[in-house]
């Protein structure tokens, strides 16, 4: 009798190995299927932009259920365009480096409607205007943030224009 000698390269494959080696394949694709489909974040580019040429719009990072962008203008009148904001956002806040003193906030809606959010003294319910160290921050929320939800035209006027 002859004893038979097997070398590692010479591993037998069964049945279960390769049935074990396709379900843990499908199990994975379906593992990473289920994490790209979450909901989307906001992207704040597809909600807002400038409105007028000398008005530069950016964003920043923010927390869930808010948008932070910042609005600088040459003319000291920066005009941003909102779109329709989403049903679950709370807060938008909107930096404005570089204006020294801020007359008015002023909201214009798609189908007319307009209100004065800040005129210069005050602002309208769920309106903040802060002075920072370099500009101001403006924060929508509340009422304020509803009557914008819409879409529209948000204009800032700086007192100090070039």
């Amino acid at each position: 009798m002859r004893a038979m000698t097997t070398t590692s390269a010479e591993k037998p494959t069964t049945t279960s190995s390769v049935l074990i080696g396709t379900l843990m394949a499908c199990a994975l694709s379906w593992l990473a299927g289920c994490t790209t489909s979450g909901p989307s974040a906001i992207n704040p580019r597809n909600l807002a932009q400038s409105a007028v040429a000398d008005t530069h719009l950016g964003w920043k990072p923010a927390p869930a259920h808010q948008l932070n962008y910042s609005l600088a203008t040459s003319s000291g009148i920066a005009r941003m365009e909102v779109r329709e904001l989403p049903a679950d956002l709370q807060t938008v806040t909107i930096e404005l480096p570089g204006m020294r003193n801020v007359e008015g906030v002023q909201w214009r809606g798609g189908s007319g409607e307009h209100a004065m959010l800040f005129d210069g003294a005050e602002g309208a319910d769920g309106v903040t205007l802060e002075r920072q160290q370099r500009g101001y921050r403006l924060q929508l929320q509340g009422t304020a943030l509803e009557s914008i939800r819409s879409g529209g035209f948000l204009t800032v006027i700086d007192y100090y224009r070039n």
